[in-house]
């Protein structure tokens, strides 16, 4: 499916040979929904306090069902996503009642945390989380906002990085969010069918993406450079696909069902 620019190409200078356009948030979803595959991975890079929340929302937002690990817990950008909070998987009964009548969930796992006890409580949560949601029916993406936290700090690294590459035979695709894939299970990136990499000075992060994506890093590098604020680029791993920039719009607060 082609891409409806409305922007046109972004401005700045560019070697003739790297073909960058930019779209805004409604096109690019379009365009993206049409080729993104169950099973298709994604990885969002790039510093904190850049937009890859709301980026993470709003993607999941373009599949029916969708569940977000909170490992933050009760993250404010997530907390006004219009998402419904419950406390563990399974969800209630009455999602997939809705399932069930052809209504679409989108649900975030996690509450407070104010204490060590509620910590581990936490990751064991997103740890039974990311266990059932593999059994569940249906084709669920699974999205793990700050993924160095849940691999690291909660332990899970072993059952992510079986999780990444498992999931596509199960049609289950999952989006991690990330500031350098040296920080995180190297499935995370090996693993994604799709790079969504926000402006960074780090050359080792860009030549990461840029291998994996198949493309020379002074390429992305470039691109970069003229990329606005709170911008991403975008980069699949078929390089016939052109990078593109794009960003997820301004998140309205939403009210937050909490079944915690």
């Amino acid at each position: 499916m082609p891409l409806d620019l409305d922007t046109g190409p972004i401005g700045g200078e560019l070697d003739a040979d790297v073909l960058v356009i930019g779209a805004h948030w409604d096109a690019f979803a379009e365009w993206f929904t049409a080729i993104w595959e169950h099973g298709h991975h994604v990885a969002l890079i790039g510093p904190t306090r850049q937009g890859k929340t709301n980026l993470l929302i709003e993607l999941g937002r373009l599949r029916p069902y969708a569940v977000i690990l909170d490992s933050k817990g009760m993250d404010r950008t997530l907390q006004e996503s219009g998402y419904r909070r419950i406390g563990a998987w399974p969800p209630p009964s009455d999602v997939w009642d809705d399932i069930a009548d052809g209504l679409p969930a989108h649900l975030l796992i996690g509450g407070p945390v104010r204490s060590d006890q509620e910590w581990d409580r936490l990751a064991s949560v997103i740890s039974d989380a990311l266990t059932g949601v593999f059994q569940a029916h249906g084709s669920w993406t699974v999205g793990v906002d700050e993924l160095q936290i849940t691999s690291q700090m909660m332990g899970l690294k072993r059952k992510i990085e079986r999780n990444l590459i498992a999931a596509a035979d199960r049609g289950v695709t999952m989006i991690t969010g990330y500031q350098a894939p040296s920080w995180v299970p190297t499935a995370a990136s090996r693993q994604a069918r799709w790079l969504f990499l926000y402006p960074t000075r780090d050359e080792d992060v860009i030549k990461n993406v840029a291998a994996k994506a198949g493309r020379p890093w002074r390429d992305l590098k470039e691109a970069l450079h003229v990329l606005p604020d709170y911008h991403v680029l975008v980069a699949g791993t078929n390089p016939r696909v052109p990078l593109v920039i794009t960003h997820a719009p301004k998140q309205t607060p939403r009210r937050t069902r909490n079944d915690t």
